[in-house]
Formats: C-alpha cells, structure tokens, sequence
C-alpha cells in the first residue's frame, strides 16, 4: 500500500496521489529510455487508476495538469523536473502558450495563465533573471486591472519579491528599478520611489520617458505627501466590487463617492471602469442623474468602453443603467 495513501491531492475530485514503487521507470523517447519515477506521490487522474497503476502516459498528463492548476503545490520542483527529463514535449507547449498568450488582448484570465506557465518553467531555471523580470511585470501589470483590484497587494508583493531578486543581481536593470519604484509608491513609500527613479532618470536618454519621471520624483520631493497610499483606494474599490455582487449598493456607492471627491486616485489612474463601475451603483440607488455623470466621465475617458457605452444607452431608454 502507498505510503502517501492517506494524502489527498488540492483538488481530490479530478486527482489521485499515486506513489510509485522504488525501482518504478518510464519510458522516453524513440529508443524508449528508462526514467526513474521519484518515489513521491504523484497526481494521477483517477480513471487512469481503475486498473492499477497508471501508464506513463497518465503519469505525465496527470503531473502537467496539476502542475497547470497548482504551480505553488507542494513538491512542485520535483513534478517539474519530472516533466523535463520524461515528457519534454509539455514544456515546449508551455513555451508555445506564453508565446499566443502574449499576443492575445490583455485580460486578466490570459495574465493569471501565463505567469501559472512561465512559475513552472522557472521551477527548472532558479538562474533566469529574465524569466523573474516577467513575472515581475506580470504580476504588476495585474494588480492594476480594475477587476483585480481585491487582490491588488498581494499581486503586487508578489511582483515585489521577483523584482528584488533581479535588482539583487542586476542593480542596473533599469526595468525592475522602475516597476519597483512605481510598487514603492503604490505602498507610499515614497522616499525609496524617489531613490529608485532616480537611478532611472540617470540613465535614461532625453525623451518623453526622462521628462514624465523627473517630474514625478520633483512632484514627490516638492511637496506634501499624500496621507494614505494608493493602494487603500485599489483595495477599497474591491471591497466595493464585492459588495455590489452581495446586493450591498448603498455601501458600494458611497464607498465610491467618496473616492471620487478625495480625487487622487481618478486623477492619478483615470479609469474608465471606476466611473462605470460608479454610474451603475448609482443607478442601483435609483440617482438617474448621478449615474448619467459618472457614465459619461467613463465614455470622455474611453468612448469605445462597451459596457459604458450600452449603460448610457439603457439609462436613456429606460431610465436605468443595469
């Protein structure tokens, strides 16, 4: 009996964990190459156990599909090496997939699946500086998707840990200083944002880039700083987001109003999505006139926004935004 049997996997409906016997191999390629089999409990899918144990084939389909769904899973560099030396062809299909999810619009389902494939490819590369930077970029660029927003600083510590081990050994890496440094100030730590910008502006060539930066570090060291961080208001957009979904409108509206009126997050992050997100709270709370304002700054800020643009149309129909 496995010694693991008792253990179950992070999703037990659709996986097993199997262990194989000590000796257990697979075979690889066309002149079928034994592989030893890790003698840890493996994720199998549970029709590939009916009976007995799993074919080779199973084993790796199954270790590639968990690996797709839990990245972080425990054991999950052995599951990866696995797939390295007995079944190559998954990794080059991840390799093909960050390939089309690169080209694909940005959305937040296609970032959440590219970093899951690019954290198992730097399970087997813990030396590939530009592998971190992307994940780094990855992850920040998702904690600034409206629809992200709950989750906005855990993203952004995440970002901040892959960022820092680039800057460790490339202390010049002009990319992770300036991410850094926007995430520094997201966290209101504004004087290691100015230290790291200024590093960039250094090095940067005259231009449009130089001009916006040395204005935000002179902007930073001119006057008085904000009191709260950004991130409160991220976070507090979230919070909104739920309660809209739990019914709570009046706590969601007046949550966002009071966003509004503060101004600093609608003048430092125009965003479509918060004045759609407001005009369709408002409607909710039955201020026809309200919501019509706030739709109406979405579609001034984008007017191909659709959900702005089919809003406004309703409210002017009917008389309501939803």
């Amino acid at each position: 009996m496995s010694p693991y049997s008792n253990e179950l996997s992070l999703d037990p409906e659709h996986f097993t964990l199997w262990a194989p016997e000590a000796g257990m191999t697979v075979p690889v390629g066309p002149e079928q190459t034994p592989v030893p089999l890790p003698v840890i409990p493996l994720p199998i899918h549970p029709e590939a156990l009916k009976d007995g144990a799993p074919s080779a084939n199973a084993i790796g389909e199954g270790i590639y599909d968990y690996l797709r769904q839990f990245p972080d899973c425990l054991r999950n560099r052995p599951y990866a090496e696995l797939l390295r030396d007995a079944y190559p062809h998954y990794l080059a299909d991840l390799g093909a997939q960050i390939l089309m999810l690169d080209h694909k619009e940005v959305d937040s389902f296609y970032i959440r699946r590219k970093i899951t494939y690019m954290k198992i490819l730097a399970l087997l590369d813990a030396e590939n500086l530009g592998l971190r930077l992307r994940l780094g970029i990855e992850y920040f660029q998702l904690s600034q998707m409206f629809s992200e927003f709950a989750e906005a600083r855990a993203y952004l510590l995440k970002a901040m840990g892959y960022l820092q081990e680039v800057v460790k050994a490339q202390p010049d890496n002009l990319q992770a200083q300036n991410v850094l440094g926007r995430i520094d100030y997201l966290f209101g730590d504004y004087p290691s944002a100015v230290t790291r910008w200024r590093q960039v502006v250094d090095k940067l060539p005259p231009g449009e880039a130089r001009a916006a930066l040395s204005e935000m570090v002179a902007r930073l060291q001119g006057q008085e700083l904000p009191e709260t961080p950004l991130i409160d208001d991220y976070e507090h957009i979230g919070a909104a987001m739920e309660l809209y979904g739990q019914g709570h409108f009046e706590e969601a509206v007046t949550t966002l109003d009071i966003i509004e009126e503060r101004g600093r997050f609608t003048t430092e992050i125009p965003c479509c999505e918060f004045f759609y997100f407001l005009g369709m709270c408002r409607s909710r709370m039955g201020n026809t006139g309200g919501a019509f304002e706030a739709l109406e700054k979405a579609l001034e800020l984008n007017p191909d926004y659709t959900p702005a643009r089919e809003a406004m149309d309703r409210l002017l129909e009917t008389g309501k935004a939803d």
